[in-house]
């Protein structure tokens, strides 16, 4: 393993990509509250419709040893991802730390930008830390559309045509991309077209140290991809334990293919998490598909998303104590992996 990654130099760092400033803060929080603010009126409007009383009625017939299942193995799931991080950074790079703030970030906001937040910290600004960041949501991407294009393959879905063709559009649009940034040559070429000192210029240099990383991560794709197979599968097994728990049977091929339509919607920048459309829309195919009544879906939605938010939270503060760990062991002059 590599111990000095490419530093990006603060005339062409990484965080060019994404102004900083009092201003664009603001008006990432003022975003980020109008986004769950839509994403809870969304979800009351629901309840509204669907009656108070439907919902604790579903909520008090929760099965408590299958809901606690679904609990351990949403942590399984979670760990697997950090093992994933670790595997491919290195076991003193602070991956663990690095992990929790980009999915902290990244899981709420606009076609998950907020992923990028470890270029956030010194320790993390160079191009190997955000090669990977890109690397695994090309990964993450790829295996839940993968799984969900199973699932549809299997199921006899309302307009699974056209979601088909836009899953494996998305797919090989991901696929296109993992090629394209493993062509540092290319990057090289065209910066060469631009006058030293340019904007355009400083952003392909950029590029082409994204390129060297990327395709050095390469090595590694084989084992970081198993370990998202892994974790994507562990991640459907959650929604149909999720469903049990309500005493619904839902199948696996049906929850994989819910789990890919989330992520199409959770992708588009507009969609986030936060406005509860990717909830929505999961939330029709499972009732059009496998006749989940609506009391059940909107109890199993808010479970799904409190028991999420606690496993993670409750991690994220192993995460800290990594970061901070990492930092002490940087100021005491200790080798890196």
């Amino acid at each position: 393993m590599r111990t000095h990654p490419r530093n990006i130099p603060e005339s062409t760092s990484i965080s060019e990509m994404e102004p900083q400033g009092g201003a664009r803060a603001k008006h990432r929080r003022i975003t980020g509250l109008l986004l769950w603010a839509i994403g809870i009126g969304l979800y009351a409007a629901c309840v509204s419709y669907i009656g108070w009383d439907r919902l604790r009625s579903a909520i008090a017939g929760v099965d408590v040893t299958v809901f606690l299942l679904m609990t351990a193995a949403t942590l399984v799931g979670l760990w697997i991802r950090v093992l994933k991080w670790r595997l491919a950074l290195g076991k003193a790079s602070g991956a663990t730390g690095a992990f929790f703030l980009s999915k902290a970030a990244g899981e709420w906001s606009p076609g998950r930008i907020g992923e990028l937040s470890p270029l956030a910290l010194r320790r993390h600004r160079n191009a190997r830390m955000a090669a990977w960041i890109v690397l695994d949501r090309i990964l993450e991407m790829g295996v839940t559309l993968g799984l969900g294009i199973v699932g549809l393959l299997a199921l006899k879905v309302p307009q699974r045509g056209v979601i088909l063709l836009i899953a494996l559009l998305l797919c090989a649009a991901l696929l296109g991309l993992l090629v394209l940034l493993t062509r540092q040559q290319l990057f090289v070429g065209i910066a060469s077209k631009f006058a030293e000192g340019t904007f355009a210029h400083r952003m392909l240099r950029v590029l082409v140290s994204l390129s060297a990383e990327t395709t050095a991560f390469l090595r590694v794709t084989p084992q970081a991809t198993l370990l998202t197979v892994a974790a994507g599968c562990v991640d459907v097994w959650v929604g149909v334990l999720l469903y049990q728990a309500f005493d619904w049977d839902v199948a696996f091929a049906l929850m994989a293919a819910a789990k890919g339509v989330h992520a199409v919607a959770s992708a588009i920048p507009i969609t986030p998490n936060a406005t509860g459309v990717p909830y929505l829309a999961t939330a029709v195919l499972i009732h059009e598909v496998g006749g989940v009544p609506s009391e059940v879906l909107a109890a199993a939605i808010a479970s799904s998303v409190v028991v999420t938010n606690l496993v993670f939270w409750l991690s994220f503060g192993l995460g800290i104590m990594d970061v901070r760990g990492t930092s002490r062991r940087r100021g005491t002059g200790k080798p890196r992996e």
